[in-house]
């Protein structure tokens, strides 16, 4: 429903799921779906600019899987749609520790699949978005060299898994040189400098880009620049962990 831009009943079909979910939730298999849903509804709310709630869905979301030892590269794209949101929240210092911990997760992965060469694109996607992610969050903290290091590991990954012309791969070739000049025209550490408010998640040049959220599922079809309707639904202004 969200892709096809049925934004209203999207809505209601994840909150009656989620009261069906919710109520017989000791069942194993229904706390997979809690978490599924859960996940949806964050990147629902993300897409109306609820940051808080889409938070509070995201940080259930991650408990959950957690707890039910979910595979990794799901538990990474958790932890990436929730460095998304402490990001919009300009909270690098925590956003920057979800992406780390998404790349660790998926990068551990990959290292253990490789030799059988069972990787999968979207596995490779991940794994590079994670990489972007915590470049990103690098450049917001003024940490110019990690950040580079980082949009160059991602990089050779995008141009070798994904190929020379995939967007991530353009994207952050492009962004090892932008963070090599911001470095030499603000060399000092810290936020002396803050970066300005950036626009679309992939924006290659000038002010560091937003991170990548990555969706469960697509059927979640999240446009990150969505506007529109709003809901008062987990809006209050809840303080982050």
């Amino acid at each position: 429903a969200l892709r096809a831009g049925n934004i209203k009943s999207a809505f209601e079909q994840l909150k009656y799921a989620e009261s069906i979910l919710v109520s017989n939730f000791s069942d194993g298999e229904n706390s997979s779906l809690l978490a599924i849903t859960c996940n949806n509804l964050g990147c629902y709310y993300k897409r109306m600019n609820k940051l808080h709630a889409a938070l509070s869905y995201l940080r259930k979301a991650l408990k959950i899987e957690i707890g039910l030892q979910t595979d990794d590269v799901t538990v990474a794209g958790t932890h990436l749609n929730i460095c998304a949101i402490l990001s919009k929240l300009d909270k690098h210092d925590k956003a920057i520790q979800h992406a780390l911990c998404a790349l660790e997760l998926v990068g551990a992965h990959v290292a253990s699949r490789e030799e059988g060469s069972s990787v999968s694109q979207d596995d490779y996607t991940t794994l590079t978005v994670a990489y972007h992610n915590v470049a990103v969050e690098r450049e917001y903290l003024q940490q110019w060299d990690q950040a580079a290091l980082a949009y160059k590991q991602g990089f050779e990954i995008a141009r070798r898994c994904l190929g020379d012309r995939h967007p991530l791969a353009l994207t952050m070739g492009k962004s090892v040189q932008t963070v090599l000049e911001k470095a030499q025209k603000y060399p000092t550490m810290g936020r002396q400098h803050p970066s300005p408010r950036s626009g679309p998640q992939l924006k290659a040049h000038g002010s560091p880009s937003r991170p990548v959220s990555r969706p469960m599922q697509e059927e979640d079809g999240a446009d990150e620049d969505a506007g529109g309707l709003g809901f008062d639904h987990s809006d209050e202004d809840e303080e982050e962990a």
